[in-house]
């Protein structure tokens, strides 16, 4: 028997901003496309530079995951999300329970994924031996194991699991199914505080490398900016958790799951998807910087100058300086095509353009000179332009 109290003692309370339709499908499907971009973005750099790793594949699950559950979301809107459950057709109930068990599934295992590419893609930037190194490979065990725990809760929260929506739980239901109020607000709740947790420590690991000799002003910048969208990440976070214990899981002044849920289901999709936009801008956003988009369309000289030490005995049939010139996107940047094929697998890594995507937060740079001139004159001058 169930110790949740129904009542209509809250129907007089005004409607939140977060209960209409039109909050809930915007908030979701515009984070949704937002995330699909980024994501996508990311892998398709990483694909393109042949360095797919085992964060690209969590974050690709965490796109597969985050999908599902905000069409369950957008559906839920249809079943009565945001209305008072009460009110609700017995249709309508198994509709929501039905929406919201694939949606806090997915949530619950959306957040592992994501967290644990942050933090592997973290291990790819720490040199092994250090402190922070090994930190990260606990904290990598601890997320897996956490998010695997929470997530078969989520998944199986009854004994047959369609007692969850077909009879609104059960005697063989628990964590998030069951009927009883103690475990069930304490399982969002932890899940909630854990994940704030996590949030923290993953904002606050790469602040070494702002301190780091050697570091750029670029690699600085990048910093911050992954340091700043890491703050809204760990802002949703607080506020969620806020938000469920406020309302007890949507059980307190009374039970009333669609009416109180809304605000906790919104923020946790800024939430996710944030992390998303987090763990994704920094590996394309170098590859974006580079494009002159105004120029796109306008015809460049380039001249290249590559200056070469020669042995003695190769004097009479090489030259010390070389100079091209080429026109536009005709340009050979690349030099001989039959170089091509002494690029090893190990010399591949050493690439600056690929290493720059493997880990955007590196401090070496590799400096290239070169001078372009514009064929788009301002008057009767040309414009000459230092790389």
């Amino acid at each position: 028997m169930s110790e949740f109290r129904y009542s209509f003692d809250n129907f007089d309370e005004p409607e939140p901003v977060s209960n209409r339709p039109e909050t809930i499908w915007g908030v979701v499907i515009s984070c949704l496309i937002m995330s699909w971009i980024c994501v996508s973005s990311r892998l398709y750099v990483r694909l393109s530079v042949r360095a797919f790793g085992w964060d690209d594949l969590c974050v690709l699950l965490y796109l597969l995951m985050v999908t599902a559950g905000s069409i369950a979301i957008c559906v839920a809107v249809t079943y009565g999300l945001g209305k008072h459950f009460l009110i609700l057709e017995v249709w309508q109930t198994r509709g929501f329970l039905k929406t919201f068990y694939v949606g806090n599934a997915t949530y619950v295992t959306g957040t592992a994924l994501i967290k644990e590419a942050l933090l592997l893609q973290y291990l790819r930037v720490f040199d092994r031996g250090v402190f922070v190194h090994r930190l990260l490979i606990v904290l990598i065990v601890f997320t897996a194991l956490w998010g695997i725990a929470y997530s078969f809760l989520a998944w199986v929260p009854c004994f047959p699991v369609h007692d969850f929506w077909d009879n609104g739980g059960g005697p063989n239901c628990y964590a998030y199914g069951s009927q009883y109020a103690g475990p069930f607000i304490a399982t969002f709740q932890s899940h909630a505080a854990i994940n704030m947790v996590l949030d923290t420590i993953v904002l606050i690991i790469p602040l070494p490398l702002f301190f780091k000799d050697g570091a750029t002003t670029c690699s600085r910048i990048r910093l911050v900016g992954l340091l700043s969208m890491g703050i809204f990440v760990l802002v949703f976070a607080v506020w969620r958790l806020v938000t469920i214990i406020e309302h007890q899981v949507a059980t307190w002044p009374t039970r009333d799951p669609t009416w109180y849920g809304p605000i906790s289901i919104v923020l946790a999709v800024l939430e996710i998807d944030a992390a998303s936009i987090c763990a994704s801008v920094p590996i394309f956003w170098p590859v974006l910087s580079k494009l002159d988009w105004g120029k796109i369309f306008v015809t460049q000289e380039v001249n290249i100058t590559r200056e070469t030490r020669y042995m003695e005995d190769d004097e009479d049939r090489l030259t010390r300086d070389t100079t091209h010139s080429r026109t536009g996107s005709e340009a050979d940047l690349g030099g001989d095509g039959s170089r091509k094929g002494m690029r090893g697998k190990g010399m591949y890594y050493q690439d600056s353009y690929v290493l720059s995507q493997v880990d955007p937060l590196r401090t070496s740079v590799e400096r290239v000179h070169a001078t372009a001139r514009s064929d788009k004159a301002k008057g009767s001058s040309k414009k000459w332009i230092k790389i």
